[in-house]
């Protein structure tokens, strides 16, 4: 029993070492910052992903994204190798539906289940359970978090760099860097209360769309 217990003891002391790594004032910061992205009354942002290997960008994509509860609506413009892709997709409450919109006629899928993987629109803001250490600095109006060691090497960048207002606690920039390549998510134009009929899709607006229904 007394082995038992001193077993348990350590295995206790060990997970209060390895929480104490992320301070108090960065899951602060975090918790804030969640808060605000996923406002009851709706959110929508402009998103900017760019992937830079020095000077040159190989790749950028603009969303507008919309999220009230499980109801969501993004559409992307893309650029990759010098092709613009331009889609459109959302989950209105009860049905999943997804734009692909081409030069000679868009095509629009409806589906009861969605065609894409779990959360696969979600931006994920919960670097402070992901990795085991964090140094926060603050600035001129924003936070400045540096997450490094991750949990699980295999999914998570070796660190990421996290900008939040300081202010409103928005979420600002997310940048990771690996092999010389940065990836850098900036957040912006943000806009507080989205009614339901923002998720739904019009069909009168697309009359030459092809209509595919699962």
């Amino acid at each position: 029993m007394k082995k038992l217990l001193l077993t348990m003891a350590a295995i206790m002391l060990a997970a209060i070492t390895l929480q104490a790594q992320i301070p108090a004032e960065v899951t602060n910061v975090m918790n804030k910052s969640r808060a605000v992205m996923s406002n009851p009354a709706g959110l929508e942002y402009t998103l900017t992903i760019k992937t830079n290997m020095g000077p040159v960008t190989l790749f950028s994509m603009n969303s507008v994204m919309g999220e009230k509860g499980e109801r969501k609506r993004v559409r992307t413009d893309m650029k990759a190798l010098g092709v613009e892709i331009v889609s459109e997709s959302g989950f209105d409450g009860t049905q999943y539906w997804e734009i692909k919109h081409n030069p000679d006629a868009d095509t629009i899928i409806l589906s009861k289940t969605s065609t894409q993987k779990k959360n696969e629109s979600d931006v994920d803001f919960n670097f402070d359970k992901k990795y085991k250490k964090a140094k926060l600095k603050q600035k001129d109006d924003y936070y400045e978090i540096v997450f490094s060691e991750p949990k699980d090497k295999a999914e998570e960048a070796k660190s990421v760099t996290v900008k939040v207002s300081s202010k409103n606690y928005y979420m600002r920039e997310i940048k990771t860097s690996a092999r010389g390549a940065h990836l850098v998510m900036s957040f912006s134009k943000y806009r507080i209360g989205l009614k339901d009929d923002y998720f739904k899709i019009d069909l009168s607006k697309y009359p030459k769309a092809v209509v595919v229904r699962k």
